[in-house]
Parts: structure tokens; sequence; C-alpha cells
């Protein structure tokens, strides 16, 4: 019986351990390229000024935008089946990447046809639309190597192609801005460009992935039938995230755009960490999700993830009167408001935003879109009406109702229909704080260390 108890504690703290690594270097990985961004920011904004900034902004929302709506939830499809051993994944990749290749092709005649439409008028805008929408077919290829990583749960070595591309894209940045040869259209080449080297640098991993041989479950591989329910809400996402920027320029003005654009830049930081544990949630929950302790891992996770959120907004917020004018200049004085309201949608909506991952990792993905498509129709009609007279700070609200909504509604599907008590979801208890504790010192080896010292 001892040796029973035993085993089953080495087993737990095992899996503990491999779910808190995960959790580790999905965040690390995550955090490199936003922190990197966040360091490119200045440069950008010195370099191009407001409008400069506003129109690289509004020259690459359409091609992100139809990225993110064109992909029809094929990526994400591909990881969960991959995460869950699913017979038929390898070949499903050959699939995907056709499938991909086809909507790639007709997202990037969009966005070249929308050039128009969305610079009005302005032709340094419709420039960069045209060269977005040249790269819009590789970046939907480099999402199928990225897929396979996630759903293997390879988030260190993602982290450390991350860290590469993006110390290196930080170089060219500022090679570009001592040589005054920063203008906005180089600035898209390389904020575009760099992330699709990931894609080659990780094909020999896709490769192994192909020739390699694992157990498999009887589940079948059906991309589109599990794409198509999440893409609802993917595209509700995107409107959430995207549809400010795309709409700022035709609604607003260029100016605008590069206020926002850089509040976004600064408001969202906290959003890495929710985001990268989403990410974590989703492909380990896919594998493993109907046991008990697995309800109440996602539960801790969320309590988590919100505490930390919470507090690296209120760090940012501080500092944000005096460090926006410092870096940025002090034309973008006035978009210190207009993020403090971007880091309380943020913080906000993290406890939605992992019970969301939660749900589609259980096979529910068309419940976490309805919430979605009722955040984003609440965020489309805040922002019609605000943009026009208020701006920046217009689309900030619409995004800050529209998370909110998202969220809350799914903790409620999870507690109709998985019995998760709502409560769960927020503050933070003993436990919460202890088992941060231990995955901090199983991480740096604190722990090991004091045990031989002893």
């Amino acid at each position: 019986m001892r040796a029973r108890k035993r085993r089953r504690s080495s087993t737990e703290e095992s899996q503990e351990e491999s779910h808190g690594s995960r959790f580790f270097y999905a965040v690390a990985g995550s955090a490199i390229t936003p922190m990197m961004s966040l360091a490119t920011a200045p440069i950008l904004a010195q370099s191009l000024g407001v409008v400069g900034r506003g129109e690289l902004a509004a020259g690459m929302a359409p091609m992100l935008f139809a990225v993110a709506v064109g992909a029809l939830g094929i990526p994400e499809a591909l990881t969960f089946y991959v995460a869950r051993q699913a017979r038929g994944a390898r070949r499903a990749v050959r699939r995907a990447f056709w499938i991909l290749t086809l909507l790639g092709i007709a997202a990037a005649a969009l966005v070249a046809l929308s050039a128009s439409l969305l610079s009005d008028g302005n032709a340094e805008i419709e420039q960069l639309i045209f060269v977005t929408a040249i790269l819009t077919l590789p970046t939907f290829w480099a999402s199928v190597p990225n897929s396979v990583l996630a759903g293997n749960h390879a988030w260190k070595q993602s982290a450390r192609i991350d860290l590469g591309l993006s110390v290196l894209r930080l170089l060219v940045l500022s090679v570009l801005a001592m040589s005054n040869t920063l203008t906005p259209l180089a600035a898209t080449m390389v904020m575009l460009g760099f992330p699709l080297l990931k894609g080659l640098v990780t094909l020999p991993f896709l490769i192994a992935y192909r020739q390699g041989w694992r157990s498999s479950t009887a589940a079948r591989v059906r991309l589109f039938n599990y794409g198509s329910r999440l893409w609802v809400g993917s595209l509700a996402g995107v409107v959430l995230l995207r549809l400010d920027q795309l709409l700022m320029v035709p609604f607003g003005n260029a100016a605008q755009l590069g206020l926002y654009s850089v509040a976004v830049s600064l408001g969202e930081i906290p959003a890495v960490l929710s985001g990268a544990v989403r990410n974590v949630v989703f492909s380990s929950d896919a594998q493993s999700s109907h046991q008990p302790e697995d309800r109440e891992r996602l539960q801790q996770t969320a309590r988590l993830t919100s505490a930390a959120t919470a507090s690296a907004g209120i760090g940012i917020g501080v500092v944000l009167p005096w460090a926006i004018p410092l870096f940025f200049g002090e034309t973008f004085s006035a978009a210190v408001p207009v993020c403090w309201v971007i880091l309380a949608g943020v913080t906000l909506g993290t406890p939605g935003s992992v019970a969301g991952a939660g749900l589609s990792a259980r096979g529910r993905p068309g419940l976490r879109s309805f919430g979605m498509v009722i955040g984003a129709l609440l965020n489309t009609a805040i922002l019609l009406v605000t943009v026009p007279t208020l701006g920046a700070m217009g689309a900030a609200l619409a995004t800050l109702a529209g998370s909110i909504v998202a969220g809350t509604m799914n903790i409620v599907w999870l507690r109709r229909h998985f019995g998760m008590a709502i409560r769960g979801f927020y503050g933070l208890r003993r436990q919460d704080v202890q088992l941060a504790r231990n995955t901090l010192e199983k991480i740096t080896g604190k722990k090991n260390v004091n045990a031989v010292s002893k």
C-alpha cells in the first residue's frame, strides 16, 4: 500500500512538474516577441512619428485581419489533433498545408482588393497593403509547423527560436533607424518578414514528426469539422482585437491610429501571459481533460494567470505617465489614458480567456465561439459610435466592453455544461501561491540545492 502511494505521489509530482514546465517555457517563448516588440516600439515611434506609426499600423492591419480570419481554424484544429495523437494526425499535416495554400491565395487577393478602400486615399498606406498581400500566403504556410510544435508541447524549442529571431529583428530595426532609412515600408518588411523565418527554421521538426511513430487514439482527424466550429470564435476574436485598427483610418485618421497603436503595444503586454497560458491549456487539456483534477487545474490556472496579469497591468499603468513621453516622445502623451483602458480590458478578460481554452480543449469550441460573437457585436457597435468622436479612446472602450462580455460567457458555459463553479475562476487561494512557489523552485533548481546542502 505504501509503495503504491509512493508511486502515485511520484507520478503526480512528475505530471505537475511537466505541466509547470510547459507553462514556464510557453510564457517565456510567448513573452519574447512582445518584449522585443516593446523594445522596438520607441524606435518605430521616434523614427516614423505619430502619422508614420499610424500608416504602418494601417498598412499591416488588413493582412493580419485576413490571416486570422481566412485560416478557418485549420491551424488550431491541427494543434488539437496532434495533441490528442489522433489517428491520421501526421497525414493531416499535408492536408492542412494544401488547405491553407488555397485559403492563403484567396486571403491575399482580398487584402490587395481592400487597399483602395481601407487606405482612404492615402497612397503610402495603399502601397503598404499591397506589400502585405504578397506576404499573406507564406504566413499561412508558417502556421503549419507552429501548430505541430504546439501540439507536441515543444515550448522550449519554440522559445529558443523566437528569442533568436526577435533579437535579429531588433538589430535590423536599430540599424535602419540609426542610418535614417527606417520608413513605413522598411518597417513593414521587417515586422512581417521575420516571423516567417520561424516556419523555415522549424521545418526539420515538422519532417521528423511526419516520419515518426507514436501511439494513436481511435479519433479521426476532421480538420474542417473542428476548425469551422472554432473559426466562428476566432472571427469574433479578430473583430475584438483587429477591427479597430482596420477601421481607424476610414472613421478617424492616421494620427489617432498612431496613438492607439502605441497604447496597444504597451497595454497588451500582460496579455502575453494569458495568451501563453491559453495555448498550454488548449494543448494539455485536449490530451486529457476528463478527470476532476483537470477541472480544478483549469480554475487554478485561471486564478494564477489573472493575478499575474493584474500585477503586471498595475505596474505598467503606474509608470506610463512618464515612460511614454520619455521613450516615445511628447507627441504620444495622449496615448496614456487609452493605454489604461486597454490594460483594464486585458486584466478583466483574463479568467474568461483561460476558460475559453478549456472549452475548446473539451470539444466545445462552438460555445466559446458564441460568446466571442456576442462580445464582437458589442465591440463593433461601440466602435462605430465612439471612434468618430473619441478616436483612440473610443476604440479602447469598445475593446474593454467586448472582452469582458466574451470572457464571462466562457465561464458561464463551463458552469452550465461541465459543472465548474464560477467563483473558482476568481480570487487567489493559499494553494495557488504554494503551487507557484513549488513550480519556480523546480524550474530554478532551488529545492534540489537546498536538499543537497542539508
